[in-house]
């Protein structure tokens, strides 16, 4: 997130005490696209695993954010756990999802779908775990979406009514709906699924198991500004595709920048210093300081959240320079594995107008695929 600020002095004096800042946030993508890339290597993952037991896989039919997965009866030699090539994809555009399991004995994945899901990220060893299947290495962590997603409430898969069938055996339908306030910052992918329950009473070892994973990605939010010139910026690989504008003003003096917890303020010692204009690169910016542009400028004009990852400039009525100025602080992932680079770019002026906004740049993007 790149900051810019443009301060200047009005012919013949202020004419008005109004103040302006205008700040940018430039988006490029770092590295591969977000939860995607991740379902994908989930998938690989999987699909090189071998079962020593019999234990069969099902594809899901996967259709306009509708997954099926069919739990057949008959026997079949045994093979190994594969996920489909697909995956139910939710984004801004797209928050609803369902799933759809159909035949007899049905168990989900996890067990508890109405209050966890399977993060194939971290990895459990447990036996116990829902999220590992029966005689398969590959399993995942259950979480909760909350905490998957860090979203600011809770969030479940919901059961509607069984469905009994006359050939295919009963039908359970579970759905999920997000809001777009639930979107993370970055892309996150998580699994679920369904299979055939052992019968009660039998020998495990000789029981055979349909299994079918359902991959799930969501997609990053896009960077915003909310009220009180809050500006919260996300890494997706679409978070950042055109500028966004902010307007600050002597009543309104104070910018907020919201990098989040899988994020990090550039450049480092932001309280005292700021990248140039002219250098989009965050982490390697040229920087100078702040008392250069701002006479009266004082660290103590920063308030720092560090435990949240925000940052927040209060710049007094007595601070602003006469003439334009301009700064650049960026938001950049703290991680490798997340897609962009989020950057804001401040102008701050002696009149009515701060811009802020969210520039996508392509010419960044470093894909590790």
């Amino acid at each position: 997130m790149a900051i810019s600020r443009s301060m200047r002095r009005r012919r013949g004096g202020f004419g008005s005490k109004a103040r302006n800042m205008i700040a940018v946030c430039m988006g490029g993508v770092l590295l591969f696209c977000s939860g995607e890339a991740v379902a994908e290597h989930m998938l690989e993952g999987i699909q090189r695993r071998n079962l020593n037991g019999t234990a069969r896989s099902i594809q899901p039919e996967i259709k306009d954010a509708v997954a099926t997965c069919t739990l057949k009866a008959e026997a079949a030699a045994p093979t190994a756990v594969e996920l489909s090539a697909e995956s139910l994809k939710l984004s801004e555009k797209s928050l609803t999802a369902t799933l759809k399991c159909v035949g007899e004995q049905i168990a989900t994945i996890p067990e508890h779908l109405d209050a966890k899901v399977c993060d194939p990220s971290q990895k459990v060893t447990g036996e116990n775990d829902s999220c590992k299947i029966e005689q398969s290495q590959e399993n995942g962590k259950e979480v909760t979406l909350r905490e998957l997603l860090g979203a600011t409430r809770e969030i479940n898969w919901t059961k509607r009514v069984d469905t009994p069938g006359e050939k295919t055996g009963s039908t359970q339908t579970w759905s999920l709906d997000l809001q777009a306030s639930d979107l993370p910052r970055s892309g996150k992918a998580f699994f679920v699924g369904c299979k055939t329950a052992k019968p009660q009473g039998r020998d495990s070892s000789n029981t055979e198991v349909s299994i079918c994973k359902v991959p799930v990605t969501v997609e990053a939010r896009a960077s915003f500004v909310g009220e009180n010139n809050v500006v919260t910026c996300a890494y997706g690989k679409d978070s950042n595709p055109r500028p966004l504008e902010v307007e600050i003003s002597a009543d309104n003096d104070a910018l907020t920048i919201d990098c989040g917890t899988d994020g990090s303020l550039k450049p480092t010692n932001y309280t005292e210093e700021f990248c140039v204009t002219d250098n989009s690169q965050l982490e390697s910016c040229t920087t100078k300081k702040f008392s250069e542009i701002l006479r009266t400028f004082l660290p103590s004009w920063w308030v720092s959240d560090s435990q949240n990852g925000s940052a927040k400039l209060t710049i007094p009525e007595s601070g602003f320079p006469e003439e334009q100025q301009q700064f650049r602080l960026g938001c950049i992932p703290k991680k490798t594995t997340e897609s962009p680079q989020a950057s804001l770019s401040v102008n701050t002026e002696k009149k009515r107008a701060l811009k802020h906004w969210c520039k996508y740049f392509e010419l960044q993007c470093h894909c590790d695929r």
